[in-house]
């Protein structure tokens, strides 16, 4: 069988290689000889790793000369190189270093405390354990269940003139009104009990302001540029050949806005924690955040506070948007910029992932647009924890997401960290093999494994690894999606609020626009309709030809597929824009009333028929009856057009596929290294094939050999 190159094949991640802290240089290079010898016989393509966190972190001279051993090692035996930019994770901290030299550089957060104050009566608020001041205090008027209530024009306006900034003392204050009112609070503190800096499962330590960029040049001082001195052989300018850093690996940043994993307690601490501090509704409070949100929308955010947290009403959304917006911007700016331009300075790319992809209601209060966030990464990344092919289609949000910023920022690679750590290490060969293939026929090249060295065999090992280059050999390509999906950021940075419950709580349109995604999202991967998202910025930059839309990247799509959503002026004027040009724009209903259609699109029954609104002729693949669970990818590879046909079902699966854009296809089995023996049907100008699918199998349709 074809070995593949080893740019083709799997990474394996390997923090630590054990060794004592005396051990001599050349008994370690024999250890990482040996070690990455066995790795290439598993059918691995090269390493991510990181100098030892086990002997004083970063400031080890002779654990620096150690990790410039194993790099002119992963030369001599040809294999690839990645570093992983922490110590456990989130990264950012650099072990503690960024913090022990930066303090002021730690991630904040603004918290609410309530007291309902009945009429004629005064209510007071000390300032929680553990808090540092409070910022703004005011007293809002209430229904009798406590809600707050707007005033004629919308705001959420203090019934008292004192407001409290920067206090240390007491709030107090007294309702002199005749009903009763709600004492609001708004606390600041430093981001860390509660959060994923303590809930994880290597270490409790204290965390950065990834908006502050003074505390990610620190983070960039104290590792990136420590390894650019160790080792300055292996990051040329350049084609990057084995042993050559391709690329920096960052795992997990995250603004810390949220409280999660409640329970899960890692096996070392850090920084200790306080477990009697009171977790109230929270939000982060970016660096210099005040000042920028008044010089970008010209009003005070503090005297907004109330309408940030609990608002309703189309001021209270404004806010909201203003304010997730700029974080969002604060957060690109300081981390994903800065460390991207250190990289493209350095010859390596930025890659990794960040916390939680799996659900668009995540993304505003963890992380933000993940369209402007990833645009610089040079490799963007997911992790999939999971290792069942039913469940990664279930997460299809994850690599659908991310390789679409890829194609829409001209990324040509897209990393996923996986393992079985859901099924806790206990899936077979074949769901694992499953599992990568449903990752790539969802956008995925570049997989780099925490499944352990010894979950196979040597050779069976090598077969899967192998079997999964051959896939990346023949789909090598640029991306050919039959139409796009708006990726709708802009609905919850409207409507999310700060909340103290696991993992947030989450508006009536927070839930209804995720649901009405994951259904327009599921219409079509289960009719076997590729497809790719695309962010506004993405969009506006976007032109119709012949009535296609096409990306600056050169992405082409029939269609333009809008789900319930909330539509900003400008997004109406921009989606006019491009109906008027010709482009094909399909919504579909909105079931629970919370949003209104969309201007200039056709509005489809359900999402089960958008497919059929589409011009079927101009399809790339066409299936005669929709078969869930089965992941199509088309790709234009220098050979012609190719398509990935993936089944993550339990079982076997049968389907009739009606094919464009080829000579003369053949049906390649990537696991065996050979065409499958049949001969398709040439029908009105389409090849028809009726492919027989086992479990968790995969194959290629390419052109034949001759034409290859």
């Amino acid at each position: 069988m074809n070995t593949p190159d080893v740019k083709h094949l799997p990474l394996k991640i390997i923090h630590d290689l054990a060794h004592p802290a005396d051990i001599q240089p050349a008994v370690y290079r024999q250890q990482v000889t040996d070690t990455l010898r066995d790795l290439r016989a598993r059918g691995f393509g090269g390493v991510v790793t990181n100098v030892s966190t086990q002997h004083n972190y970063l400031e080890s001279d002779r654990e620096w000369a150690l990790l410039a051993v194993l790099a002119d090692a992963c030369t001599v035996e040809g294999m690839r190189l990645w570093i992983y930019d922490e110590r456990g994770y989130p990264s950012g901290g650099a072990g503690g270093m960024t913090l022990r030299d930066y303090p002021d550089g730690e991630a904040k957060g603004v918290v609410c405390i309530t007291a309902r104050v009945m009429p004629g009566e005064t209510g007071c608020i000390s300032l929680p354990r553990g808090h540092r001041k409070f910022l703004f205090a005011g007293l809002y008027a209430c229904s009798a269940d406590g809600t707050l209530m707007p005033g004629k024009n919308g705001r959420y306006e203090s019934l008292c003139a004192e407001t409290f900034r920067d206090a240390i003392g007491d709030v107090t204050v007294c309702n002199t009104g005749t009903s009763p009112a709600m004492l609001c609070a708004f606390a600041e503190k430093r981001l860390y009990e509660g959060t994923h800096c303590v809930h994880n499962v290597f270490e409790a330590r204290r965390y950065i302001d990834v908006t502050d960029p003074d505390a990610v040049r620190a983070f960039i001082d104290n590792t990136y540029e420590r390894y650019a001195a160790a080792l300055p052989t292996h990051m040329q300018a350049g084609e990057k050949t084995p042993g050559q850093v391709e690329a920096f690996f960052t795992d997990e940043p995250s603004f810390m806005s949220c409280y999660i994993n409640e329970g899960l307690n890692p096996p070392t601490v850090h920084d200790p924690y306080d477990d009697l501090m009171p977790l109230y509704p929270v939000l982060s409070w970016g660096c210099n955040v005040e000042n920028q949100f008044t010089s970008r929308y010209g009003y005070d955010l503090r005297e907004e506070l109330a309408a940030l947290f609990f608002g309703s009403g189309k001021h209270a959304e404004r806010v909201r948007f203003d304010f997730w917006r700029l974080m969002s911007d604060l957060y690109e700016q300081s981390f994903f910029a800065q460390i991207s331009d250190w990289c493209a300075r350095h010859n390596v790319d930025f890659s990794g992932h960040i916390l939680l992809e799996d659900n668009i209601r995540y993304h505003t209060v963890f992380e933000g647009n993940y369209f402007r966030l990833l645009r610089h990464m040079h490799t963007p990344g997911i992790d999939m924890l999971q290792s069942l092919p039913p469940v990664v289609r279930q997460f299809a949000i994850k690599p659908k997401l991310v390789s679409s910023v890829a194609h829409a920022y001209r990324r040509p690679h897209v990393m996923s960290e996986v393992s079985a750590h859901a099924q806790g290490g206990k899936v077979t060969h074949d769901q694992m093999y499953g599992s990568l293939c449903a990752q790539y026929a969802m956008g995925v090249d570049t997989f780099t494994y925490y499944y352990g060295t010894n979950f196979m065999q040597t050779d069976t090992y090598a077969q899967y690894n192998s079997a999964l280059g051959r896939i990346d050999e023949t789909m090598t390509g640029t991306p050919a999606p039959e139409v796009f999906v708006y990726y709708p950021i802009e609905t919850f940075q409207m409507h999310h609020k700060p909340s103290a419950a696991q993992y947030g709580s989450y508006t009536p349109e927070e839930y209804a626009a995720e649901a009405e995604l994951g259904t327009v999202m599921d219409g079509l991967l289960d009719r076997q309709c590729d497809f790719d998202f695309i962010g506004y910025d993405v969009l506006a930059a976007s032109d119709v030809h012949d009535g296609h839309l096409v990306t600056p990247a050169g992405v082409s799509a029939q269609a333009l597929i809008l789900p319930p959503m909330e539509i900003t002026s400008d997004m109406a004027a921009l989606f006019s824009r491009l109906a008027s040009a010709g482009l094909n724009i399909l919504t579909v209903p909105d079931k629970d009333g919370l949003f209104k259609p969309a201007p200039g699109a056709r509005i489809c029954t359900d999402a089960a028929s958008l497919a059929d609104a589409l011009n079927t002729d101009a399809l790339a693949v066409r299936t005669k009856v929709p078969t869930p669970g089965v992941l199509v990818m088309t790709r234009q590879t220098a050979a012609g057009r190719a398509v990935l046909v993936c089944n993550t079902c339990e079982d076997a699966v049968t389907l009739t596929l009606s094919l464009s854009g080829f000579r003369a296809p053949e049906v390649y089995d990537p696991m065996a290294d050979a065409p499958l023996p049949f001969t398709p049907i040439y029908e009105q100008g389409r090849h028809v094939l009726r492919l027989s699918l086992p479990a968790f199998r995969t194959f290629a349709v390419r052109e034949k050999g001759e034409n290859r």
